[in-house]
């Protein structure tokens, strides 16, 4: 919607403190469930895992944008199922009109500041892939200083139009173009600008920014709330009951992530069973409510959701990991957590105790995890993915995220002591998946 860049803020770790890597790959999900499932406190203020928050140094926020983005109405001004049937039959009987109607509701949206009104009139293929808070959060950083009023129409062109963040053509859209009125500072003037809009049912839905990288940007800005992924889940299933398929570069547009979902579907085709990605890696740099309870990220470094298999992680651990340790650090903690995704998708309870016979104790399942993720680091280092050096991250982060002296083998958070993490890491790395007692084409894994 916002063709138009402008000048990104830069989040800088100070400094680093050992004891925020000592637990680099705990995967407080599992306990939380059993929290929940068996009325179990955990204290995780007494955790010795203490992630220092950013400074967030603010630069000069870029002149105004030479491209704006029409906004809309709010329900005080016309209730939803009025505007509803307003589109309808002004849809039905001229496109054009309908378009230029919802266009000029945007702008009053806009004008009125109800960006979260705004943000519910996207598009549902931008809702699945934007999160709430980088809209609303461009917005609020943008209309600082500005004021505006509704729009004026000037041309109204269908015409096809692909949306550069996802590369999706849309045959059906509509090219609005406007002038709007802005004051800065208390100087007014005309911006021209277009908005592309695309019908979907009885509306018409907008799209936010132009190209991934700026998504990106706004997320590193203003953090993900892990809304887009509900909205993606919404359509994933068709109005006929298949499963829609969302690109991978859509679901991981982050390539050191989409590199690992790659591997695991490479291995689940070649043993000749089906394989359903994580629903998404999740970043946040603020407590968010997730379908595994309320994380904050200075109590949760990464871990894995069995109930939305989503994996989240701290925005800020992920810049300590990478600026003092390195990238290929960072993916392997992605990669331990990928490995419980590929454990529930094979039928293993990560939320059941592991007090009842026969079950597998939370420390076999840490360390699979971590030799999982060595049979991906073989992978992609065979295939010439990795740089030198990037195998030895890897074990560096893995040899300093070793359990405290003294925490017992059954204690549901235990993962091993370094040189055991090491160890199982090495035998993925040196077996391939097969090295970690894992045969894919097995009906039940877990048994």
């Amino acid at each position: 919607m916002l063709a138009a860049t402008r000048d990104a803020w830069k989040l800088t770790a100070r400094r680093m403190m050992s004891v925020c890597l000592r637990r680099a790959t705990r995967h407080p999900s599992r306990w939380r469930r059993r929290r929940v499932d068996r009325e179990e406190t955990a204290d995780w203020a007494s955790l010795d895992v203490r992630l220092l928050r950013s400074i967030i140094t603010a630069l000069t926020l870029a002149s105004l944008l030479a491209t704006l983005a029409p906004l809309g109405v709010t329900s005080s001004v016309m209730p939803p199922g009025s505007r509803q049937l307003a589109n309808a039959l002004t849809q039905a009987d001229d496109p054009s009109a309908a378009a230029a109607h919802a266009a000029r509701e945007f702008s009053r949206l806009e004008a009125d500041r109800d960006f979260d009104a705004l943000y519910q009139r996207m598009h549902p293929d931008a809702l699945a892939v934007v999160p709430r808070s980088a809209v609303v959060g461009w917005y609020q950083s943008f209309f600082t200083d500005r004021e505006t009023d509704e729009l004026t129409v000037t041309d109204v062109v269908s015409e096809p139009w692909t949306w550069g963040v996802t590369g999706t053509t849309y045959d059906d859209a509509v090219t609005v173009t406007f002038v709007q009125p802005y004051a800065v500072a208390g100087v007014a003037d005309d911006v021209a600008g277009e908005v592309h809009l695309v019908p979907f049912g009885d509306e018409w839905g907008w799209f936010f920014g132009a190209s991934p990288s700026f998504v990106d940007e706004q997320i590193a800005l203003h953090g993900d709330d892990g809304s887009a992924i509900l909205a993606s889940l919404s359509l994933e299933v068709s109005d006929e009951g298949a499963e829609a398929v969302m690109p991978r570069d859509v679901r991981f547009p982050d390539p050191l992530h989409a590199h690992v979902d790659h591997f695991w579907a490479a291995q689940f085709q070649e043993a000749g069973r089906p394989y359903e990605s994580p629903h998404g890696v999740i970043a946040f740099d603020h407590p968010v409510v997730t379908a595994c309870g309320r994380v904050d990220p200075d109590h949760e470094a990464a871990f894995y959701c069995v109930i939305d298999e989503t994996i989240y992680y701290s925005a800020h651990f992920r810049s300590l990991i990478e600026s003092q340790i390195g990238d290929f650090a960072w993916v392997n903690v992605v990669a331990h957590e990928w490995g419980h995704h590929i454990q529930t998708q094979l039928g293993v309870d990560l939320g059941v105790g592991p007090d009842r016979a026969g079950e597998v104790t939370p420390i076999e399942l840490e360390q699979q995890a971590d030799c999982l993720a060595g049979a991906y680091a073989i992978d992609a280092e065979t295939t010439g993915w990795l740089d030198a050096g990037d195998i030895d991250e890897a074990l560096y982060l893995t040899s300093i995220s070793g359990d405290p002296v003294g925490t017992a083998w059954n204690d549901p958070r235990a993962h091993g002591t370094g040189n055991e993490r090491i160890d199982v890491f090495l035998e993925g790395y040196s077996g391939g998946v097969a090295g970690c007692d894992l045969d894919l084409s097995r009906i039940d894994a877990a048994s």
